[in-house]
Parts: structure tokens; C-alpha cells; sequence
């Protein structure tokens, strides 16, 4: 426990605020990649597709960076595997200052910031959460995930605003030590579990031991090859990577499309910050929803929710009409947030290459509400939700597999 005066504090909350601060931080360049497509096209004229190819490396490499980072970390412990990666994004930040060739771009942001550093915060902290709550589980892994969009909120504007009044170098100088101070201070302050401080998860110390329930005949969690013969979880491996398609076009590109249409480069910058705030409080609810209502309900409404504003990107020409349709989307997008890596790495590299064949961003519009549509029809077949029946007696404890939904 920490104790603050009267008040005693566990040390839970202390982590999930960490993990909070961490996940805002370490996205501060992976979640901002919209505002730096124009300031290069300005300062080294390549096109919007090669710019767009690291968006996409840094979702490919991100793949085995997860598993990678994932094992490091139990072989090495997560804080100071975090510190690495915190010391790793902090490098990448600076140096991407002082790029002048594509290739260094492609480095420096593919591989130091956008997977080989952000990875390590993305497959620890969840599991790390998971151990310190016993109680509220659920509340904190929702407040971590809605954290996930105050980044891009926080970090898209400022690295514009700094981009527009130092130039590039300073800008990611400036970001790189910002970015660095809070990843490494709050890095330190993650403990792998609570033996680790000879505690107990929040809510452990104070619950009666649960009573030993044999496990009925035949009743054992399904294992990854069983997983992956059921309809269901291709369903959603489906739906993720075409929905990821669909939006990630927008998160690379929004910002590119506004400024194409005369809106500031604040304002555009704006439109992703308000955008990933949205989506904040949808990662939250998602959770709950989904729990409520079950997941072919939440992802086809969120598919419907990602896919019918974008329609609006097609008339918008001033900066208000930018903000609401990243208002309405940004909190449908929230709501479909479990991507797969190699849906994203195909949106943000067609959105740039679409408009490179074109000319324009529409045919990148027209891309980001198909993708997403044919999610729609995917998100339908899966099996209907059903509600749990009460428990009955003591034999109510022994639950077989449940569907996926």
C-alpha cells in the first residue's frame, strides 16, 4: 500500500496511472503520422504513397516486434524492458529530425518509434493491468484502452504548432526530450506484479478464497488449433483486417485531405487530435457494449458508424465540416479498435497511392467506405449473443466454453 495520510492508496492505481501516462506517450509519433505527410512532400517533394510506406512498415514489423518484445519480457522483466524501448522511441524521435533521405525515414519511424519501441508497451501493459486487478478490472483495462486516444489528441496539434514555428529538427528535438522524461519516469514506476511488492491484486486481499469446483468431464479451455477451426474467429480476423483497411486510410491521410482542401495546417492537425479523442471514449464503452449486447452487434454498428460518415470527406471543403465527421467517426472507430496489423499497413499505404494515381484524394475515400462495407456482412454472421442464465446452486460455477462473439 502507499499511504497518503489517513487515505491508503494500492498500488494498483499507481500502476494503471503509469501505464495511462506511458500509453499516452509512447504514441505520441506512432498516433501523429497524419501530420507529417505535407511538411515532407513541402521540404523533400516525395510522393504521398512512399511517404505512406512507413505507416505500413511499422505495422508489419510491429507484428513480430509483439511476439518478440512479448518474450523479452518474461525472460527479462517488463520495467526495464520498457525502459529500453522508452530509451529506443526517444532515439527515434530525435533522429527523425534529422532525416534528408527516404530510406532514413522509413528506419527511423518503421522500425525505432512505430513497432520496435511502441511493441513493448503494447503487448505489456495490458497483461501487466491484468495482474494488479482483481477488482475493477475491467474499469482500468477500459481507462488504459480509452488512453490509447489522448495521444494523437495531445501530440498531432503540438507537433504541427512546433513544426510550423521551429522547423522540423527542433520540433522532434523538443517532442524526443518530452517524450523521452515520460516514458523512462513513469517506465519506472511499473512493477511486473504485485509479489513483485509482496502485495496482492486490488480487491484479492479482502475477497474469501473461492471454493475448489472439479472441473466437469470433457470441459477444458480450447486451445489455439481448436480456436481457429471455429467460423467465428475467422469472422473476426476478417472483419478487424478489412475494417483496419478502411480506417486506417483516414488516420494516415485526414489530415493530408483537409489541408488538399484549403483548411489550415492547426486545423487539419486539429481534426485528427479531435478525431482520437473521440475515439477514447468509445474504447472505453466498447468493453461494456460488448459485454451487454454482444460483438455482432457492437461491430456491425461500428462498421456502419465508420463507414457512413466518410461519405461526408467528399463535400467537405471547410474546417467545421472536417471536425464533425471526425467526431462522429472518431467514436465509431473506437468501438472496431482490435486491428490487425496487416489491415492497417494496407490502409495507410493505399490511401497515399491512390492519390498519387490521381491526383486527388477521392478514389482514397471511395477505398476507406468499401473496405469498410464489407465488413458489414461479415459482422452479421456471427452467431447472435446469449445472455448467461443465473446461477442455480453450486454446480453454476462449472461453465463450459463460451461461443465467440
Amino acid at each position: 500500500m502507499v499511504t497518503l495520510g489517513k487515505f491508503k492508496l494500492h498500488y494498483a492505481w499507481v500502476v494503471l496511472f503509469a501505464a495511462c501516462m506511458l500509453n499516452i506517450a509512447s504514441r505520441a509519433d506512432h498516433g501523429s503520422f497524419g501530420v507529417f505527410v505535407e511538411p515532407l512532400v513541402e521540404l523533400f517533394g516525395w510522393s504521398r504513397g512512399d511517404i505512406s510506406a512507413a505507416y505500413s512498415i511499422a505495422f508489419i514489423v510491429g507484428l513480430p516486434a509483439v511476439v518478440i518484445m512479448g518474450w523479452l519480457g518474461d525472460r527479462y522483466g517488463a520495467r526495464w524492458l520498457m525502459i529500453g524501448a522508452a530509451l529506443l522511441i526517444t532515439a527515434g524521435t530525435y533522429l527523425l529530425g534529422t532525416i534528408t533521405e527516404l530510406w532514413q525515414f522509413y528506419v527511423y519511424y518503421g522500425f525505432f518509434v512505430g513497432s520496435m519501441g511502441h511493441a513493448a508497451y503494447t503487448v505489456l501493459l495490458p497483461v501487466i493491468l491484468t495482474r494488479w486487478f482483481d477488482r475493477y478490472m475491467g474499469l482500468a483495462v477500459g481507462i488504459y484502452w480509452a488512453a490509447m486516444g489522448i495521444g494523437p489528441m495531445i501530440f498531432a496539434p503540438v507537433f504541427r504548432w512546433l513544426i510550423e514555428t521551429r522547423g522540423w529538427p527542433q520540433a522532434f528535438t523538443l517532442i524526443a526530450v518530452i517524450v523521452g522524461v515520460i516514458l523512462v519516469a513513469f517506465s519506472l514506476l511499473i512493477r511486473s506484479s504485485p509479489k513483485e511488492m509482496g502485495l496482492k491484486p486490488y480487491g484479492a486481499e479482502k475477497s474469501p478464497p473461492e471454493p475448489h469446483v472439479p472441473v466437469a468431464h470433457g470441459i477444458a479451455p480450447a486451445g489455439l488449433t481448436e480456436v481457429l477451426t471455429r467460423r467465428p474467429a475467422w469472422l473476426l480476423i476478417a472483419i478487424h483486417h478489412i475494417g483496419c483497411v478502411g480506417h486506417s486510410i483516414i488516420l494516415a491521410h485526414i489530415v493530408s485531405m483537409a489541408i488538399v482542401k484549403g483548411v489550415s495546417g492547426m486545423e487539419a492537425a486539429g481534426v485528427l487530435g479531435t478525431l482520437a479523442g473521440a475515439s477514447a471514449v468509445s474504447r472505453f464503452a466498447s468493453a461494456i457494449l460488448a459485454a451487454r449486447f454482444g460483438g455482432r452487434i457492437l461491430l456491425t454498428l461500428a462498421l456502419i458508424g465508420q463507414g457512413a460518415p466518410i461519405l461526408i470527406l467528399f463535400f467537405a471543403n471547410e474546417a467545421w465540416t472536417f471536425y464533425a465527421f471526425a467526431l462522429i467517426f472518431g467514436l465509431c472507430y473506437g468501438g472496431e479498435m482490435v486491428g490487425a496489423g496487416t489491415g492497417m499497413a494496407l490502409g495507410g499505404w493505399l490511401g497515399g497511392f491512390l492519390f498519387d494515381l490521381s491526383g486527388a484524394y477521392t478514389w482514397s475515400i471511395a477505398a476507406a467506405i468499401i473496405t469498410t462495407c464489407l465488413g458489414i456482412p461479415l459482422a452479421l454472421a456471427l452467431p447472435r449473443h446469449r445472455r448467461k442464465p443465473p446461477a442455480a446452486g453450486p454446480q453454476a460455477v462449472v461453465k463450459p466454453v463460451p461461443a465467440v462473439t
